[in-house]
Protein backbone atom coordinates (compact mmCIF):
# COMPACT_ATOMS: atom_id res chain seq x y z
CA UNK A 1 0.00 0.00 0.00
CA UNK A 2 1.07 3.39 -1.05
CA UNK A 3 2.56 5.12 1.92
CA UNK A 4 -0.24 7.99 1.69
CA UNK A 5 -3.25 5.39 1.62
CA UNK A 6 -1.24 3.67 4.64
CA UNK A 7 -1.44 7.15 6.63
CA UNK A 8 -4.77 7.63 5.50
CA UNK A 9 -5.95 4.42 6.56
CA UNK A 10 -4.07 4.96 9.83
CA UNK A 11 -5.87 8.50 10.63
CA UNK A 12 -9.03 7.09 9.64
CA UNK A 13 -9.01 3.98 12.29
CA UNK A 14 -7.83 6.72 14.58
CA UNK A 15 -10.91 8.39 14.18
CA UNK A 16 -13.51 5.64 13.85
CA UNK A 17 -11.89 4.44 17.42
CA UNK A 18 -12.53 8.06 19.29
CA UNK A 19 -16.24 7.97 17.64
CA UNK A 20 -16.93 4.52 19.16
CA UNK A 21 -15.15 6.04 22.46
CA UNK A 22 -17.59 8.86 22.87
CA UNK A 23 -20.57 6.87 21.60
CA UNK A 24 -19.67 3.48 24.64
CA UNK A 25 -21.69 2.45 26.92
CA UNK A 26 -24.83 4.78 25.41
CA UNK A 27 -28.23 2.93 25.19
CA UNK A 28 -30.11 3.56 21.98
CA UNK A 29 -32.27 6.27 23.17
CA UNK A 30 -29.02 8.18 24.33
CA UNK A 31 -27.30 7.79 20.68
CA UNK A 32 -30.90 9.50 19.57
CA UNK A 33 -30.68 12.61 22.30
CA UNK A 34 -29.69 15.51 20.26
CA UNK A 35 -28.33 18.67 22.39
CA UNK A 36 -30.71 21.14 20.83
CA UNK A 37 -32.78 22.56 17.81
CA UNK A 38 -30.79 21.90 14.79
CA UNK A 39 -28.23 19.59 16.31
CA UNK A 40 -27.53 15.96 15.76
CA UNK A 41 -27.69 13.10 17.79
CA UNK A 42 -24.52 10.56 18.16
CA UNK A 43 -26.68 8.17 16.30
CA UNK A 44 -27.26 10.95 13.21
CA UNK A 45 -23.34 11.77 13.50
CA UNK A 46 -22.20 8.18 12.93
CA UNK A 47 -24.95 8.00 9.56
CA UNK A 48 -23.78 10.73 7.97
CA UNK A 49 -20.17 10.64 9.11
CA UNK A 50 -19.64 6.94 7.75
CA UNK A 51 -21.65 7.58 4.47
CA UNK A 52 -20.52 11.01 4.03
CA UNK A 53 -16.46 9.66 4.47
CA UNK A 54 -17.45 6.66 2.35
CA UNK A 55 -18.86 8.83 -0.67
CA UNK A 56 -16.22 10.92 -0.79
CA UNK A 57 -12.96 8.95 -0.34
CA UNK A 58 -14.65 6.86 -3.16
CA UNK A 59 -14.63 9.98 -5.15
CA UNK A 60 -11.02 10.11 -4.80
CA UNK A 61 -10.41 6.25 -5.23
CA UNK A 62 -12.84 5.83 -8.10
CA UNK A 63 -15.38 3.87 -6.41
CA UNK A 64 -18.34 5.88 -4.92
CA UNK A 65 -20.69 4.48 -3.04
CA UNK A 66 -24.70 6.12 -3.17
CA UNK A 67 -26.12 7.95 -0.22
CA UNK A 68 -29.40 9.86 0.52
CA UNK A 69 -28.00 12.60 2.53
CA UNK A 70 -31.02 13.89 3.98
CA UNK A 71 -31.96 10.27 5.17
CA UNK A 72 -28.81 10.41 7.30
CA UNK A 73 -30.06 13.54 9.15
CA UNK A 74 -33.06 11.82 10.13
CA UNK A 75 -31.13 8.58 11.24
CA UNK A 76 -32.52 7.44 14.71
CA UNK A 77 -32.77 3.27 16.35
CA UNK A 78 -29.38 1.79 15.55
CA UNK A 79 -27.72 0.57 18.35
CA UNK A 80 -24.09 0.96 19.52
CA UNK A 81 -23.26 -2.58 17.82
CA UNK A 82 -25.19 -1.15 14.55
CA UNK A 83 -22.88 1.93 14.36
CA UNK A 84 -19.88 0.20 15.32
CA UNK A 85 -20.61 -2.14 12.08
CA UNK A 86 -20.98 0.90 9.79
CA UNK A 87 -17.73 2.43 11.39
CA UNK A 88 -16.17 -1.13 10.64
CA UNK A 89 -17.63 -1.70 7.12
CA UNK A 90 -15.92 1.59 6.40
CA UNK A 91 -12.31 0.65 7.66
CA UNK A 92 -12.75 -3.00 5.75
CA UNK A 93 -13.09 -1.91 2.21
CA UNK A 94 -10.34 0.74 2.94
CA UNK A 95 -8.23 -1.47 3.77
CA UNK A 96 -8.87 -3.76 0.62
CA UNK A 97 -8.82 -0.48 -1.81
CA UNK A 98 -6.78 1.55 -0.76
CA UNK A 99 -4.06 -1.45 -1.77
CA UNK A 100 -5.22 -0.89 -5.35
CA UNK A 101 -4.44 2.90 -5.34
CA UNK A 102 -2.66 4.68 -7.77
CA UNK A 103 -0.87 7.74 -6.00
CA UNK A 104 -0.75 9.55 -9.55
CA UNK A 105 -4.67 9.22 -9.89
CA UNK A 106 -4.89 11.78 -7.28
CA UNK A 107 -4.38 14.57 -9.54
CA UNK A 108 -7.42 13.04 -12.10
CA UNK A 109 -10.46 15.94 -12.07
CA UNK A 110 -14.02 14.75 -11.02
CA UNK A 111 -16.91 16.28 -11.23
CA UNK A 112 -18.76 15.83 -8.05
CA UNK A 113 -21.98 16.35 -9.29
CA UNK A 114 -21.81 13.50 -11.36
CA UNK A 115 -22.72 11.32 -7.84
CA UNK A 116 -25.06 14.25 -6.04
CA UNK A 117 -27.31 16.53 -7.34
CA UNK A 118 -25.48 19.79 -6.81
CA UNK A 119 -23.95 22.75 -9.01
CA UNK A 120 -20.87 20.83 -10.94
CA UNK A 121 -18.05 21.18 -8.46
CA UNK A 122 -14.83 19.71 -9.90
CA UNK A 123 -12.27 18.39 -7.27
CA UNK A 124 -9.11 16.31 -7.82
CA UNK A 125 -9.67 12.55 -6.66
CA UNK A 126 -6.55 13.83 -4.32
CA UNK A 127 -9.03 16.91 -2.49
CA UNK A 128 -12.02 14.21 -2.39
CA UNK A 129 -9.78 12.05 -0.24
CA UNK A 130 -8.54 14.54 2.03
CA UNK A 131 -12.42 16.24 2.08
CA UNK A 132 -13.40 12.52 3.36
CA UNK A 133 -10.84 12.90 6.15
CA UNK A 134 -11.47 16.36 6.98
CA UNK A 135 -15.04 16.10 7.18
CA UNK A 136 -15.01 12.65 9.76
CA UNK A 137 -12.36 14.93 11.82
CA UNK A 138 -15.00 18.22 11.84
CA UNK A 139 -17.85 15.98 12.90
CA UNK A 140 -15.69 14.16 15.42
CA UNK A 141 -15.32 17.33 17.53
CA UNK A 142 -19.05 17.63 17.37
CA UNK A 143 -19.71 13.78 18.62
CA UNK A 144 -17.08 15.21 21.61
CA UNK A 145 -19.34 17.70 22.77
CA UNK A 146 -22.40 16.36 21.91
CA UNK A 147 -21.25 13.35 24.72
CA UNK A 148 -20.23 15.83 26.89
CA UNK A 149 -23.81 17.76 26.89
CA UNK A 150 -25.16 13.99 27.41
CA UNK A 151 -22.94 13.03 30.70
CA UNK A 152 -23.94 16.53 31.65
CA UNK A 153 -27.50 16.45 31.53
Amino acid sequence: MDPIFAAALTRLKEMHQQYIEYMDGLSTDELDWSPGPEMNSMCVLGVHVTAAERFWIGIGIDNVSQRDRDAEFLASGYDLAALKALFAENIDFYEEAFKLQDLSRLCEEVDVSLYMARPSQVVTRGYALLRGLDHTAEHLGHAGMTRQLLDRR
